[in-house]
C-alpha cells in the first residue's frame, strides 16, 4: 500500500534539499560587490574655453568614466560610476555610499567664488569655517576613515593659502602644498618608476614614459612617514620655472606622485592632467586608471587596468611651443 503522507515528506525533503543547492551554486552572481566611483569636476575657469585642450576639468573625467565602464579585466566586482560637473553642495548626503571620490579642478583658493567641488572658499579675512561647514568637512574625515578613497588631480591638490583646508589635505594624503614652495613647471617631463615603489598595485602594468604637462609636485610631507609610499619620479629639461641653483627651465629628478594608506583610508595626489591628449599616452593613462581603481579599494588587475575605450579625445591636441622641443635627453632606454 502507498503510504501518501510519506510520499508526500519525502518529496518535500527533497524540494527543500534542492532548494538549498541552489542557494548555494546559483546565487553567486547577485553576491558579487559593487563599488561606487563618483567623478567630481570643477568649473573650467582658467587657460582658454572648454574645448581649448588644456585643464579640461569635465572632459578629463568623462573620458577617465568612460575607461572605467569600459574596463576589460576587472574581476569580482560590479563598477558603478557617477558624474557631477560643478557640484557647490556642503550637505555630505550626495558623498555617502562612494568608495572613491575623483576630483579635478582648481586650487581652492584659486577664487573667491566656489572652484573646489570639497571646499568653498573662505570668506575674505577668515582663518577658518563656519560651524557648518566644519562639520561638514570633519563628516568628509570620517568617510574617508570608514573606507571612502579621495583622489585629487591637477591644480586641485594644492590647498595653498586655507588652512583648513592644508589640515584637512595632511589628514586625507599625507601631504599638501605650501606657498612659496610648491611649484608647477610646464613643460616635457621624464616620468621614471621610483623603485622603492615597484610593488604598489598602482604600479602594475606602468612603465617611464615622456610627455608635456603641467605637474603641480613640490608638496610638504613628513619625512619617513610610514602610510605614503613614493611612486614616481619626474625631471625636466626645460620648463617655464626654475629651482634655485638651477639653470634656468631645469627641474631636477624630484617625487611627482605618491599615495597615502593609513588603515581603511586612502588617499592620492596627482598634480598632472593639464594636457587633455596626455590621455593618449597609454603608460600615463594606465597610471591614472590604477590610481581610481586603487582609490576606490578594488585589486588592481595584473599588468593594470586595460579598457575597450576607444574615443579618448573629446578635446583637440593643444599645440604651443613645447610641442617642438624633444630633446635627446628625453628619450627613454
Amino acid at each position: 500500500m502507498i503510504n501518501f503522507k510519506q510520499t508526500i515528506k519525502t518529496g518535500v525533503a527533497a524540494i527543500l534539499a534542492f532548494a538549498g543547492l541552489l542557494a548555494l551554486s546559483v546565487p553567486a552572481l547577485a553576491q558579487v560587490p559593487t563599488k561606487t566611483i563618483y567623478f567630481l569636476a570643477g568649473n573650467k575657469d582658467h587657460v582658454g574655453a572648454e574645448g581649448s585642450g588644456r585643464h579640461e576639468t569635465r572632459r578629463d573625467l568623462l573620458v577617465l568614466q568612460h575607461c572605467i565602464d569600459s574596463a576589460l579585466n576587472i574581476k569580482g566586482v560590479k563598477i558603478v560610476t557617477k558624474f557631477l560637473y560643478m557640484r557647490d553642495a556642503l550637505n555630505i548626503e550626495d558623498l555617502k555610499g562612494a568608495d572613491a571620490i575623483i576630483v579635478e579642478s582648481s586650487a581652492v583658493t584659486s577664487q573667491q567664488t566656489r572652484t573646489h567641488p570639497i571646499f568653498p572658499p573662505l570668506d575674505k579675512g577668515a582663518r577658518a569655517y563656519d560651524k557648518a561647514t566644519t562639520a561638514y568637512l570633519n563628516q568628509i574625515d570620517s568617510l574617508q576613515a570608514a573606507g571612502m578613497g579621495i583622489m585629487m588631480l591637477h591644480w586641485g591638490i594644492t590647498a595653498e593659502g586655507n588652512a583648513p583646508a592644508t589640515e584637512h589635505y595632511l589628514r586625507w594624503f599625507g601631504e599638501a602644498g605650501h606657498p612659496n614652495y610648491t611649484q608647477n613647471p610646464l613643460g616635457f617631463w621624464k616620468i621614471t618608476p621610483i623603485k622603492a615603489g615597484e610593488k604598489h598595485p598602482i604600479m602594475r602594468g606602468v612603465n617611464a614614459w615622456t610627455y608635456k604637462d603641467e605637474i603641480f609636485s613640490r608638496l610638504v610631507v613628513n619625512p619617513g612617514d610610514p602610510y605614503r609610499t613614493d611612486l614616481l619620479m619626474g625631471e625636466s629639461p626645460q620648463t617655464n620655472q626654475s629651482e634655485v641653483g638651477s639653470p634656468k627651465g631645469v627641474i631636477s629628478p624630484r617625487c611627482v606622485a605618491s599615495v597615502y594608506e593609513k588603515g581603511k583610508q586612502r588617499g592620492v595626489l596627482w598634480g598632472g592632467m593639464d594636457y587633455h591628449s596626455a590621455l593618449l599616452n597609454e603608460n600615463y593613462l594606465r597610471f591614472v586608471l590604477n590610481e581610481i581603481v586603487w582609490t576606490a579599494g578594488i585589486d588592481v588587475p595584473k599588468g593594470g587596468v586595460k579598457t575597450a575605450a576607444k574615443t579618448l579625445q573629446l578635446s583637440p591636441i593643444r599645440h604651443d611651443n613645447f610641442d617642438s622641443y624633444k630633446p635627446a635627453d628625453l628619450v627613454l632606454k
